[in-house]
């Protein structure tokens, strides 16, 4: 896909009804094909309602990007400071929580720019989780120095999913 023109930018309150819209619309498509309708939904209504996203671009310890084409929401980015993980024995890590683009939008440079403004607000080591069937993001991530160290279990309702859990430290030059 050819290069488009879009910005990034902070997300706010605001935006918390069209952030959970567009997150409902594509979290399906980044983890386990056919997963079962009620496990999605239960994950809906547990992580992607408004008020979820309202409470994330309220918390000082998380920073959400938005990347827009069009006035409407092409991607979104979610940094989660000082998040620790038992696989991680760094006591002030980042997270790469959410990072997902919309599928008229993958290979467009969305999901880079949203990935460059996350790191540059990171802490480091910087540790995300990703569907461990999901090579395109993998890959993704492997390009901005992340390296699989270890796996973990990812619910999606009552879908135990495999993620591979990923680390960044911090790396002179960007991707």
């Amino acid at each position: 896909m050819p290069r488009v023109v879009f910005f990034t930018r902070r997300a706010s309150t605001s935006d918390a009804e069209a952030l959970s819209e567009f997150a409902r619309a594509v979290f399906p498509l980044g983890g386990r094909p056919g997963a079962a309708q009620a496990d999605l939904d239960a994950y809906f209504e547990e992580k992607l309602t408004p008020d979820r996203f309202r409470e994330a671009i309220a918390d000082t310890n998380v920073v959400l990007f938005i990347a827009e084409f069009e006035q409407k929401i092409a991607g979104y980015g979610e940094l989660w400071h000082d998040s620790p993980h038992p696989q991680l024995t760094e006591p002030h890590p980042s997270e790469v929580r959410k990072l997902y683009v919309g599928p008229n939008f993958h290979g467009s440079g969305v999901a880079h720019a949203l990935m460059l403004e996350m790191l540059a607000y990171a802490a480091h080591p910087v540790w995300l989780g990703v569907f461990s069937e999901n090579p395109r993001a993998i890959r993704f991530y492997e390009r901005f120095g992340f390296k699989i160290i270890g796996t973990q279990q990812f619910l999606v309702g009552n879908d135990p999913q495999e993620d591979f859990l990923m680390r960044r430290d911090e790396q002179k030059g960007t991707a």
